[in-house]
């Protein structure tokens, strides 16, 4: 499933509003008419074309009823959206804790290495006892096909109580396809 064409500040809020239906968040910023403007065309010596590549979500797929799972797990990737070559992802985690610590773990060649990426806290639940972080994976671009990775993988943890406490999606790993323009 792809987003709707919207720009990319309100990807996480269509997210949210996907998930929980009757959310509202600000407006629609595609709806508000752009200012065309002209500029000077100044002809500069042909370069190399930077490739485009795209990420692509193949296994995730939103659960229902996931109170249950988030109060058993403690963390659960929520929603997950791409657009081009970023993807945007909510994380619900069980209130357990003040002091908490979410990211996400990425890797590229299959565990050999990895990176973590922060996720920032966005909303707190107070019915249910749950808090929600977003965070951003941003392709990096490159000429270099050699360079060029084919697939992320990743996985979501909560640190917390001096404990970790991860989501795999099941032991599969969450995976994000690369695909070129």
């Amino acid at each position: 499933m792809s987003p709707p064409d919207q720009t990319t500040s309100t990807l996480i809020p269509e997210c949210v509003r996907h998930q929980f239906g009757q959310l509202r968040f600000g407006k629609n910023l595609a709806d508000v008419p752009s200012i065309i403007t002209r500029r000077a065309t100044i002809s500069s010596p042909p370069s190399t074309p930077v490739k485009q590549y795209n990420l692509l979500s193949k296994n995730f797929t939103s659960r229902t009823n996931i109170i249950p799972t988030i109060y058993e797990n403690k963390v659960l990737l929520e929603c997950l959206h791409t657009k081009d070559s970023t993807a945007y992802g909510t994380i619900r985690v069980h209130n357990c804790a003040f002091d908490k610590n979410v990211f996400i773990r990425l890797s590229q060649d299959e565990w050999n290495t990895s990176i973590n990426i922060e996720a920032r806290h966005s909303m707190n639940y107070s019915h249910d006892n749950t808090d929600t972080f977003t965070f951003e994976i941003n392709l990096p671009k490159s000429n270099n096909d050699k360079l060029e990775p084919k697939r992320f993988l990743f996985a979501v943890c909560l640190q917390a109580m001096w404990q970790e406490f991860w989501d795999n999606n099941q032991g599969w790993n969450y995976v994000l396809d690369v695909s070129e323009k």
